[in-house]
């Protein structure tokens, strides 16, 4: 059944199915109810609808564990069983994680050994994580945390081969070329839409994607999923209507109530909070997700820069996204009170600001929200205060500013050799050269005297 909770320390309402996660860390009573976590969110939810059990009574608990190389998730769905009916691959695991070991975490961030699982709920309870094993480095599953306004470096082809060798005679056959369209109209990433597809539809072949061409669950509510869902024309016209309406218009939309993230996330922020009860729900389309690219060597993880706002979860800040990199410029919308929400880092060189790929549609000069599914990868960014977001993922912006004197501005000129793209053009003016927001190392720079044969220039690079 759906549990509804009160979140703790701010208004925000959720709700859980249980059915898909049996255990939450028990942190007491305040006011006369019961006081929570699970899936990143500390929650208040009256007494008579959970089920206080003592640890050593219970059969099975939720923990993490590594193995050859990756950090899964072992999830119990009934703790009076030993049974784990859900395991979820989170991707390569952290250094600071050993093989063999169980670890116990209910945001999936910090980890906890067995002998500190009473010192969790303490650090749950102070808002810290000190007993944590990686205290001052929280774990984000990439695909989990990765906004929807990115792209796939997946060919459509590629997406058929892999959703055609999976399932057959499905109502995911063949999309790749339709989910491709929607990313390049609407912003929405192919490999994450695929992946919430394939779990909500069983890779298209459950019966409302079937019947209803739904492959999404849409309105497809716990208590009758299949007389409620949506029925729609083609899978054509419902990857669009799911991509342009229900993503870029409302979960995508920071002015729309839906919006907690514009990530896949969890209970504590992203699409997870207002699209499905159960908790688990964006870690399993990451889990389906990292199974995809690991098809095709990994060419879509790592690719983007991460950055953080509220590592504890707790912090629940809300902070200004503005139009541009000082605090004088527009407030475009703010990013409500949600912690560990996820945000692309296109540039991280501006002092006091991330420059970061904005979840909303915007108007060309960027100061206003547009009621519009179209999206423009290019033109649609936006900035926030470096002091309250962390980069977690992904490397340092390839570029380089060169520094040149007033007197010499016309006079010096410089070009960068970048990864993928080899020699760029040269350029002048203290211009920047490498790549933004494209993770692409520079491997060489040049740099020359323009006209005038009397000079040189002597210059040094500091390497990785």
């Amino acid at each position: 059944a759906v549990t509804e909770y009160t979140e703790y320390g701010t208004v925000n309402s959720g709700y859980i199915n249980g059915m898909f996660g049996a255990d939450a860390a028990y942190l007491g009573t305040e006011n006369g109810k019961v006081k929570f976590m699970i899936s990143g969110v500390i929650g208040l939810v009256d007494s008579s609808l959970v089920q206080v059990v003592n640890i050593s009574s219970a059969q099975s608990i939720s923990y993490y564990i590594v193995s050859n190389g990756r950090l899964y998730h072992y999830i119990t769905t009934n703790i009076t069983k030993n049974d784990y009916a859900t395991v979820l691959d989170n991707g390569p695991a952290p250094n600071y994680l050993n093989v063999g070991e169980q670890y116990y975490s209910y945001d999936g961030h910090y980890f906890y050994t067995q002998d500190n699982f009473g010192s969790m709920l303490d650090d749950y309870n102070q808002g810290s994580r000190n007993y944590a094993v990686n205290s001052t480095d929280p774990y984000y599953n990439y695909f989990q945390y990765l906004p929807m306004r990115s792209k796939t470096k997946y060919s459509a082809e590629q997406i058929d081969q892999i959703i055609n060798g999976k399932v057959t005679n499905s109502k995911m056959t063949n999309t790749g070329s339709i989910f491709e369209n929607c990313q390049n109209q609407y912003g929405v990433n192919v490999i994450l839409a695929c992946a919430v597809a394939a779990n909500e539809s069983a890779w298209g072949k459950s019966s409302i994607a079937m019947n209803n061409n739904n492959l999404f669950g849409l309105n497809a509510i716990d208590s009758s999923p299949g007389d409620s869902a949506n029925t729609y024309s083609s899978v054509e016209s419902f990857i669009k209507t799911f991509s342009e309406t229900y993503m870029s218009k409302q979960y995508l939309n920071p002015e729309n109530w839906v919006y907690s993230g514009g990530f896949l996330g969890n209970k504590g922020s992203g699409i997870n909070v207002r699209y499905a009860s159960d908790p688990y729900w964006g870690e399993k389309n990451a889990n389906i997700a990292w199974m995809i690219d690991r098809t095709y060597d990994n060419q879509d993880v790592y690719v983007y820069s991460i950055g953080i706002k509220d590592l504890i979860g707790i912090e629940h800040t809300n902070l200004n996204v503005r139009n541009e990199p000082n605090t004088t410029s527009k407030v475009i919308h703010t990013t409500k009170n949600y912690s560990n929400q996820s945000f692309i880092i296109l540039d991280d060189t501006l002092r006091g600001f991330y420059k970061i790929q904005s979840d909303a549609v915007l108007n060309s000069d960027r100061t206003n929200i547009l009621n519009s599914g179209n999206y423009n990868y290019n033109d649609m960014y936006a900035y926030v205060s470096s002091d309250y977001v962390k980069k977690v993922i992904g490397k340092s912006s390839g570029n380089v500013s060169i520094n040149v004197p007033e007197e010499l501005k016309n006079v010096i000129e410089y070009r960068a050799h970048v990864q993928e793209i080899g020699w760029q053009d040269s350029v002048n003016n203290g211009q920047v050269i490498g790549t933004i927001g494209e993770n692409l190392s520079i491997e060489a720079i040049e740099l020359k005297v323009k006209d005038i044969n009397s000079l040189g220039i002597e210059y040094r690079a500091h390497v990785q």
